[in-house]
This record gives structure tokens, sequence and C-alpha cells, in this order.
């Protein structure tokens, strides 16, 4: 019988990484979906609500949701974004707090009547995760452009 409670136990613990990883990777996809809608206040809520940490290299540290909300809205300049998340990658521990792995490619178009006219760029994030009473949120955000194509025409990224 202790065996079976041992084993139900373990079950358990597995069970709940693999639906911990499940929710930040809905996460992530929120965090996507709500900056592609223009829903600058939903992109904020993807955070913790004290002190989260968004860092884009030409954009440096933006401490707290209200500063992540309104360094995030200056996309809204475009009219067609596509924020998308590849290889995404967490650890997770049975804790409150894990860490994630993804890579970017975004495309920025300031009018979706002439998609040939786009910015681009790509690069790594890096992810602190908190297990909140609203689910996982995000503590911090690094992001590394490490290519682009096109021009930031409206200089929204820090790029000409």
């Amino acid at each position: 019988m202790a065996d079976q409670s041992k084993l139900i136990e373990q079950l358990q613990k597995r069970l709940q990484i693999l639906e911990d990883k499940d929710a930040l990777q809905t996460l992530l996809n929120t965090y996507c979906n709500t900056a592609d809608a223009h829903d600058w206040e939903g992109y904020s809520g993807t955070y913790i609500e004290d002190g989260p940490v968004m860092t884009f290299e030409s954009w440096g540290d933006i401490v707290g949701r209200e500063a992540i909300l309104k360094a995030a809205s200056v996309e809204t300049q475009f009219e067609g974004l596509q924020h998308t998340m590849t290889n995404m990658e967490f650890k997770v521990d049975g804790s409150d707090k894990a860490t994630g792995t993804a890579y970017l490619w975004f495309c920025a178009t300031p009018e979706t009547a002439k998609p040939e006219i786009h910015y681009a760029f790509g690069g790594p994030y890096r992810f602190e995760f908190q297990r909140t009473a609203q689910g996982w949120k995000i503590a911090r955000m690094r992001l590394k452009r490490i290519w682009a194509q096109g021009n930031d025409t409206k200089k929204a990224f820090g790029t000409g």
C-alpha cells in the first residue's frame, strides 16, 4: 500500500509540472496575442503586479506594469503586428518560480494594405515567472535582437 501511495504522489508531482509548463506556454501565447491585438492592458496583465521588469536592449529596463504598458503601446502605430515565439522551453520544479527561454520572430507593418513595407526582427527571450493567485505571470523578461529585416521607419524600436 505504501508503494502505491508513493507512486500516486510521484505521478501527482509529474502531472503538476506538466500542467505548469502548459500554463506557461498559454501565458506566452497570451503575451503575443494581446500585443498583436493592440490590447496593452491585456499585455501588461501577463506580468506580475509588483515590480515586473521588461528588458529590451534598445529600451533598457522598464520596471512596473504601467511603464511596461506605456513602452509596449508604442507598437500601436503599426496597423499589423505579428509576435511569434518558437522553441519554448521551461524549467519548472514544483515551486512558485520557473524560468523559460524562447525565440521571437516579430513583424510590424505600418499599413496592412502595403505588407511589403514592414520591419521584422528576432532573437532570444529569457523569462522568469512567478505563480500568483491569478496563475503564472512574468516577473522578468529579457529580449535580445540578433537579426532584423527592413527599416524601423517609425523609430519605435530604437533603430533606423
